[in-house]
């Protein structure tokens, strides 16, 4: 079941526009007063807060954008990212940087509204869900911009004239926010069985807040977040389970949306449809126009063919051979790209990532259905494993990665990727970082995975890795700079708000 947007949202959404890079929308969002005296138009003000995250400037495009070009795990099929975001150089000009900033903003505005409107003490308990998942989107966006930028504005209220301009709160001020965002939506929002498929539940709530402690202990191995992780993560353990095949997860829309592994994602729809798949896909491998913008780097497919020659999910994470298209006739030319061909350009020099690659190749538009799943149980299976081996050693942590890594083997019908076991503390911890890049490369938490324990872990793990790896012309250098853990405050919204000075910008930029 789909999320659909009403037809009042629609008519409004046509009509806005942002006359500053924060909050502000010409005309107010849902203005009239009873816009929230029943569910129906609660609804149609929830539904206005979740296409924010469906534009283009967020989940739609930008977000991946600026989150897999500063990875440090991918370049830009686009020659001038080349010189500058994907060189991990990212400008505060530059519009992948703003649009996200911007759209966070817009939706903390949305929510804002929600919550002003509706009381904590309503006995509806549909006003109480729609009023968590509020809040559980205004957690989540500010998670965001806390691990991208550093300390944000924090904005809560209504816009107005004497709140609209706002300056940087401390990061530690916007955590508080955000772990008290997603405490009351896990207490608002409706249980996993109970909730409409497709929005997040309770449980969602308590995958937020794990990986928030789990942000905060960063590379502390004595944090008392870890045990904080611990105990929101395994609320979720038993209540949802990996798809049989990892194929399932790519392979077609009616196996990869809302499927029992989801735990948040964004929908898509008929009405409301994802381009996310021509940001990876080349432009001769379907019908339609691809923009190959997003590409692995080499070390990525050398990485992960070294660790587990046989693993299933090498061939459904990265295309490196497809069958060229001429306008919609497909042609006898097989395209080969690395490791399948030597890199002789930067054309054949990286694979694509399969993940979101063009299923459809009679397709004629680049448009699909396809969902973007934000959190998958994989992913808590892998956190709860990374959250007990700090706590306890890797004794009990095995039983949660050898789920993926069985779930993995079952794909292919292959003896690889083998359980884990006899690792010490130390060897698991380096080994489930590596695992996060096998089982979720490109799915948006690349970025965040590589930075949370810190700048030379950073460096040692990613940056030396892709230079020493180095060897052609057209690759690019990472630099060594410490700058990259935070990304450039929009220069935007340092000329436009009147508490932000230059003197703010984060360092190095």
């Amino acid at each position: 079941m789909k999320i659909q947007y009403k037809t009042l949202v629609l008519a409004i959404l046509t009509s806005m526009s942002l006359t500053m890079c924060t909050l502000e929308e010409n005309p107010p969002f849902l203005a009239s007063e009873n816009i929230y005296t029943d569910q129906a138009g609660a609804e149609a003000a929830l539904n206005g807060a979740y296409s924010t995250l469906t534009d283009h400037f967020f989940y739609g495009a930008d977000y991946h954008h600026l989150v897999n070009f500063t990875s440090g795990f991918f370049t830009s099929g686009r020659t001038p990212d080349r010189s500058n975001i994907a060189a991990l150089n990212p400008l505060s000009s530059q519009n992948y940087v703003t649009n996200v900033w911007k759209q966070s903003y817009k939706t903390i505005s949305r929510t804002n509204d929600i919550i002003a409107n509706i009381s904590e003490t309503s006995e509806s308990d549909q006003l109480l869900n729609v009023l968590g998942q509020a809040y559980y989107l205004r957690a989540h966006v500010y998670f965001n911009l806390v691990r991208f930028y550093g300390g944000v504005p924090i904005h809560t209220e209504l816009v107005s004239a004497t709140t609209l301009h706002k300056p940087r709160a401390s990061a530690e001020e916007v955590y508080n926010l955000i772990i008290e965002d997603a405490s009351k939506a896990k207490d608002l929002l409706f249980t996993k069985g109970n909730q409409t498929i497709g929005r997040p539940s309770d449980l969602a709530a308590n995958m937020l807040l794990a990986k928030v402690y789990m942000a905060l202990a960063g590379n502390d191995d004595g944090s008392s977040y870890w045990q904080m992780a611990y105990d929101e993560a395994i609320q979720l353990y038993g209540h949802y389970s990996l798809v049989s095949s990892y194929a399932d997860l790519w392979d077609n829309e009616s196996t990869a949306n809302n499927n029992s592994e989801s735990i948040f994602e964004i929908q898509f729809s008929a009405e409301v449809p994802s381009k996310l798949g021509r940001l990876f896909t080349p432009s001769n491998a379907f019908s339609g126009n691809g923009w190959q913008r997003i590409r692995p780097n080499p070390e990525t497919i050398d990485d992960h063919m070294a660790a587990y020659p046989n693993d299933p999910r090498i061939g459904l994470t990265f295309v490196t051979n497809y069958i060229k298209y001429n306008g919609s006739t497909p042609t006898s030319t097989s395209i080969k790209t690395y490791p399948e061909t030597a890199r002789t350009n930067f054309g054949k020099g990286f694979p694509f990532l399969y993940k979101f690659f063009m299923k459809d190749k009679s397709l004629t538009v680049d448009a699909t259905n396809f969902n973007y799943v934000h959190f998958r149980y994989a992913d808590l299976l892998l956190m709860l494993a990374e959250i007990e081996n700090e706590l306890n050693g890797p004794g009990n942590a095995y039983q949660y990665v050898n789920e993926v890594l069985e779930r993995a083997r079952n794909t292919g019908g292959t003896s690889e990727p083998a359980n884990w076991s006899g690792l010490g503390q130390d060897e698991f911890r380096d080994a489930i970082m590596k695992e996060y890049q096998f089982e979720l490369l490109g799915e948006g938490q690349d970025w965040f995975n590589n930075r949370r324990r810190g700048y030379d872990n950073f460096k040692t793990n990613i940056i030396d890795i892709h230079n020493n790896r180095n060897e052609k012309g057209f690759d690019i250098v990472y630099p060594d700079d410490s700058k990259i853990m935070l990304m450039p405050i929009p220069s935007d919204e340092i000329n436009s708000n009147q508490q932000i000075l230059p003197t703010d910008q984060n360092p190095g930029y």
